[in-house]
């Protein structure tokens, strides 16, 4: 029978999003669109169960105060889920930017949806208690969720709209990486709410815009492997295999590597307390961020106040220019004073080829040199 076989089509991808969604249910967010993605896999599974209890409806119930009930849900849902989706987005761009007119549109479309649901409500209800005849109900049952499928083909529309001008403007790489997943998982959600507003015995709303919750879940655990919990840079493991990559890779040209420390770090713990110290190993990975930007370079949290850098540096000219650079925006954080303290750093540096091409000789040189570098900086304070 045709409801069965809408539930054939809708039970895999509840039995995900089922998993999904209690797998974030109890985890603490931090952001707008982390919230919004911890219920998002529910809405769609009411989204999904609304259609198919409607239809459901449609061939073994003859009332209409029934039928209106089941289609006013399914109308619902049509438009919850991709105003869902619109506010997962803007959540997640507005961390890095600071853009007032994606909220405005958030807003419109709120007012826009709003609208349309009312229109879908009004329209059957009109014609039921104007006297029309069973079939212009009917008909008006069926077809009056149109509007609402066309706005959800526009909020899907807008969040890919607003992923794809963000994205030029990333000034990192991890920044880059998120939004092309935010523009490939829209691409999903769109293709399977217009197939289905045009081609409805397809059933693609609910299962594409599972597949687009379904990617960006997937990569978020992929990034929590990879990715330092405290600072966003990619961690020690990480760090391992790309050195171990760039080394296979690029066995013959020069490269570098940097050893970033923060200077006095035990002192910042003991005597302000850890959660300055957090504090402070987060701005200095953001410094990294903000000073290497766009550039290739692979940057890491090696290890408690430790950081690495990796880059295609082939001259003790460029690498000193790197490392000034660095310094410049410690300057410059210091100079705002967003910690109770003057932060600084210690950094070291070795070449591929001056270590012999061997990793571990790599790693120990760069952390000599830094190490040579703090007690230097002691020496002086003394």
């Amino acid at each position: 029978m045709e409801e069965f076989k809408q539930l054939e089509i809708y039970l895999f991808p509840i039995v995900m999003l089922l998993a999904i969604g209690m797998n974030n249910w109890k985890r603490e967010e931090r952001t707008q669109g982390d919230r919004i993605f911890g219920f998002l896999p529910f809405l769609i599974i009411c989204m999904m169960g609304s259609d198919v209890t409607y239809h459901a409806l449609q061939l073994y119930v003859h009332r209409f105060t029934v039928l209106y009930a089941g289609y006013l849900v399914y109308c619902f849902f049509l438009t919850a889920v991709p105003y869902a989706w619109l506010l997962y987005v803007n959540g997640k761009l507005s961390v890095r930017h600071n853009r007032r007119w994606t909220a405005a549109v958030c807003h419109v479309m709120t007012g826009t949806a709003i609208a349309v649901v009312l229109l879908t409500v009004i329209i059957p209800w009109r014609l039921s208690t104007e006297g029309w005849g069973v079939h212009a109900v009917s008909y008006s049952l069926n077809h009056g969720s149109l509007p609402a499928k066309l706005v959800s083909i526009a909020m899907y529309l807008m969040g890919l709209i607003l992923t794809a001008t963000a994205y030029p403007k990333e000034v990192t790489k991890e920044g880059q990486k998120e939004t092309r997943y935010l523009l490939e998982a829209g691409v999903f959600s769109l293709v399977g709410g217009m197939v289905q507003s045009f081609a409805e015995s397809w059933r693609t709303g609910g299962p594409f815009v599972a597949l687009a919750v379904l990617f960006i879940y997937l990569n978020a655990q992929n990034r929590q492997i990879t990715t330092d919990g405290l600072t966003g840079l990619n961690n020690r493991r990480e760090f391992d295999a790309h050195l171990q990559r760039k080394i296979e890779l690029c066995p013959e040209h020069e490269w570098g590597l940097l050893m970033i420390d923060v200077d006095d770090f035990k002192r910042i713990n003991d005597e302000l307390g850890h959660a300055v110290g957090d504090e402070a190993l987060w701005h200095t990975a953001d410094i990294l961020r903000g000073v290497f930007g766009k550039d290739p370079v692979f940057l890491a949290r090696y290890g408690g106040d430790e950081f690495a850098v990796l880059g295609d540096w082939f001259g003790q000219e460029q690498i000193e220019e790197a490392i000034a650079r660095i310094q410049e925006g410690i300057d410059r954080f210091n100079k705002e004073g967003q910690l109770p303290l003057q932060l600084s750093m210690s950094i070291g540096y070795a070449f591929w080829h001056e270590a012999g091409r061997r990793g571990e000789n790599l790693i120990q040189q760069a952390d000599e040199r830094m190490y040579e570098e703090k007690q230097k900086k002691k020496r002086m304070r003394a």
